[in-house]
C-alpha cells in the first residue's frame, strides 16, 4: 500500500484559477422520463442508446427524443437494479446489469418491447451484492464490484478468463473505471474506489495491484469554489472517473470534496475541497458538453447528498507526469427535488440524473459558457 504522492503546498494550487469564464452557465432541466416504479438507481449509456435500473427490478432503454420508455427488461427474481453497463465492440447489443449477486445480460437484438428472460442469467456470483459495474473500450471484459470490496474481471469471449486480482478493497467498493487506452499505463488497467477510502489501481491482465493509494487526509481548504463550508465525513471514495486523456482521474470524496489526481502516482493536482454540502457521490468527465469555447479544458459533472448538480471547468495536467497547469474551476450548478444516485451525460449534448425519485431528469446547460486564458 502506498500514500499517494503530494505536491508541496506552494507548487500546487488547490483551486487555482487560470481561466476567466463569462458568463456563469445555467443548468436548467428539460424534461423528466417516467415509467420506473420507485427510484431509479443508475444509469448508462453508449452512443444513443440510454438506459436506466430501478428498484422496482426492471432495466429500461429510453428513446430520449420521445421522452418514453422503448423497452423493458426484468431482472432475475425482479430483484432491484443496481449498477448498468452498455457493451461496445462486439457486444455493443448487449447491456449489463447487477441485481443482488449476479450480473445478467440482455442482447437487444431479441425481440420483444417487455423482455423477462436475459440472453446471460448470470456472469458467476459474487461474494457480496453487486454495486459496481464497467467495460472496457474493446467491450472485451466486463469489471464487477461487491458490497464485500471484491473486484474481479470477466472476460467476456469466454475462451480464456484473467488472473484474479488481489485482495481488494476492506469494505464495500462503490465504483470501478477502466483506464483509457493510450492513457500511459499500457495494458488493460482498471481502478475502484471504495468506502475504505482506498483507490486501487489493478492490471488486469496479471490480477497484479500496481498501487494502492489512501485518500483519507484531506486537501487544504479552497478559497474560491464557491460551495458549503467543509463537510466532517469519512473520506470514502464513492465515484472515479478518467479524464479522456488517460493522465489524471476525478474523485468524488465523503467529504463533499472533489479531487483531481495523476492517474499513474496519485498525487494530487488539484481539489474543490468544499464542492459539495455533503458527500459528493458522482463525478463524471462530459467532454460532450463542451466546445472551441473550453479551451484545453474538459467539462466535468460532479453531484452530491446535498442535491446539486455542479459543472467545473477541468484542465487536465499539460503533460503526463506534469505537477503543475492543473485546475478545476466551478461553471454551473443546479439544486435537485432529490439526492442523485447517479449521473450520466448524453452525447445529444443533454445531462441525465437518477435519483429517489421514479423519474430520470434531463437537464441541459444553457448560457454559454467561454473560457478565455
Amino acid at each position: 500500500v502506498t500514500l499517494a504522492r503530494e505536491i508541496p503546498l506552494h507548487q500546487r494550487p488547490v483551486v487555482p484559477a487560470p481561466h476567466s469564464i463569462d458568463p456563469m452557465g445555467e443548468l436548467s432541466q428539460a424534461a423528466s422520463l417516467r415509467g420506473h416504479r420507485g427510484g431509479v438507481n443508475c444509469l448508462a449509456g453508449e452512443g444513443d442508446t440510454l438506459v436506466s435500473g430501478g428498484e422496482d427490478g426492471t432495466v429500461r432503454l429510453w428513446d430520449l427524443g420521445a421522452q418514453r420508455t422503448a423497452r423493458a427488461m426484468v431482472a432475475p427474481g425482479a430483484q432491484a437494479v443496481n449498477a448498468l453497463a452498455v457493451g461496445r465492440g462486439g457486444c455493443e447489443h448487449f447491456v449489463f446489469g447487477a441485481a443482488g449477486r449476479d450480473v445478467f445480460a440482455y442482447d437487444l437484438r431479441a425481440p420483444g418491447v417487455l423482455m423477462r428472460e436475459p440472453a446471460v442469467p448470470s456472469l458467476g456470483g459474487s461474494s457480496d451484492e453487486v454495486g459496481a459495474l464497467a467495460i472496457d473500450a474493446a467491450g472485451e471484459h466486463v469489471a464487477i464490484g461487491d458490497d464485500s470490496g471484491e473486484v474481479r474481471v470477466v472476460n467476456l469471449d469466454g475462451d480464456s478468463q484473467p488472473p484474479e486480482l488481489d485482495a481488494a478493497h476492506g469494505s464495500i467498493c462503490a465504483c470501478l473505471a477502466f483506464r483509457p487506452a493510450g492513457g500511459g499505463g499500457g495494458g488493460l488497467e482498471l481502478l475502484s474506489g471504495g468506502t475504505d477510502a482506498f483507490a486501487v489501481r489493478w492490471d488486469c491482465l496479471t490480477g497484479a495491484t500496481l498501487c494502492s493509494w489512501c485518500l483519507a487526509a484531506a486537501a487544504p481548504p479552497a478559497q474560491s469554489d464557491g460551495a458549503a463550508p467543509r463537510v466532517i465525513n469519512p473520506r470514502h471514495v464513492h465515484s472515479l472517473a478518467f479524464e479522456p486523456g488517460g493522465t489524471a482521474f476525478a474523485a468524488a470524496l465523503g467529504d463533499g470534496s472533489i479531487e483531481l489526481r495523476d492517474a499513474n502516482h496519485g498525487a494530487l493536482l488539484a481539489a474543490a475541497p468544499s464542492a459539495h454540502g455533503a458527500a459528493a457521490s458522482q463525478v463524471v468527465f462530459a467532454p460532450q458538453l463542451g466546445g472551441a469555447g473550453w479551451g484545453t479544458a474538459v467539462p466535468l459533472l460532479s453531484a452530491g447528498d446535498d442535491s446539486r448538480l455542479r459543472l467545473w471547468a477541468c484542465e487536465p495536467p499539460p503533460a503526463e507526469g506534469a505537477s503543475e497547469g492543473a485546475s478545476l474551476r466551478a461553471v454551473g450548478s443546479a439544486s435537485l427535488a432529490q439526492k442523485p444516485n447517479w449521473v450520466l451525460p448524453h452525447p445529444s449534448g443533454v445531462v441525465c440524473v437518477a435519483g429517489t425519485s421514479d423519474a430520470v431528469g434531463v437537464w441541459r446547460v444553457s448560457g454559454g459558457i467561454r473560457i478565455r486564458t
